[in-house]
């Protein structure tokens, strides 16, 4: 049942692409240009922060947050929730959450630039205090998406060492190929906050620890290592 889920959804989440690429973006375009031209530009201004734990503390700076800023997309938004909603449906929907939402950005971005509004999209990096400025934004709604990979954790089984006077005998050859192989994996944070600008206007956005759009991981998969002799069966 889990799998048949899995399929389902991303059998969904493909439809919603084709949607996208054959009827075109859904942004309101012409609304940022005319915000453009009247000189109707705002800002985004953000702060990235593990929040105290005891009133005596301070805040904690997150780094090596990524921030993107995006045209409101219903389209977009909707396969981007279909994403998060299928990630329980099983672990292998959970494993491919976090790149499927990579992969959806990209191509959110590659059908702007189709259709001529590649300039609209900005992206910054927040600093060594976890703060972040996005300048000259026009009017408008818009979708803040903001990613952090942190915290690699090794699968890589540590062998053990061999005493004095002893080896290892070799593994015996294998009749196929061994599959890929999960040396670690990056747990990867998405944040999703939907915003309106306005001319003149300055939007605050704080990303903290308890506000987490999406938790998945990054995995660090390392191609199997070739025998180096071939199959012999056993007579």
């Amino acid at each position: 049942m889990g799998r048949l889920k899995l399929v389902l959804a991303a059998a969904a989440v493909g439809l919603v692409s084709v949607a996208l690429a054959a009827q075109g973006v859904d942004a309101p375009i012409e609304r940022y240009r005319d915000s453009a031209a009247l000189h109707e530009l705002g800002g985004v201004r953000g702060r990235a922060f593990q929040e105290r734990r005891r009133p005596s503390l301070p805040d904690m700076p997150l780094t090596a947050v990524a921030v993107s800023l995006l045209p409101r997309s219903e389209t977009w938004l909707f396969r981007l929730n279909a994403i998060k909603r299928g990630a329980r449906d099983s672990v292998d929907a959970f494993r491919e959450s976090a790149p499927s939402v990579r992969r959806a950005r990209e191509a959110y971005e590659k059908a702007l630039l189709e259709a001529g509004a590649g300039d609209l999209p900005q992206a910054a990096t927040v600093d060594g205090e976890g703060r972040f400025t996005l300048d000259g934004v026009p009017a408008g709604p818009w979708v803040l998406l903001a990613s952090r990979s942190t915290t690699y954790v090794s699968k890589t089984p540590l062998e053990r060492p061999i005493p004095p006077g002893q080896y290892r005998p070799p593994a015996p050859p294998l009749p196929f190929l061994p599959p890929d192989k999960l040396a670690g994996y990056y747990v990867v944070t998405y944040w999703l906050r939907e915003l309106t600008v306005v001319g003149g206007g300055v939007e605050a956005i704080e990303l903290t620890d308890r506000n987490v759009w999406l938790t998945g991981v990054a995995e660090n998969i390392q191609p199997p290592r070739l025998p180096d002799q071939p199959y012999q069966p056993r007579r």
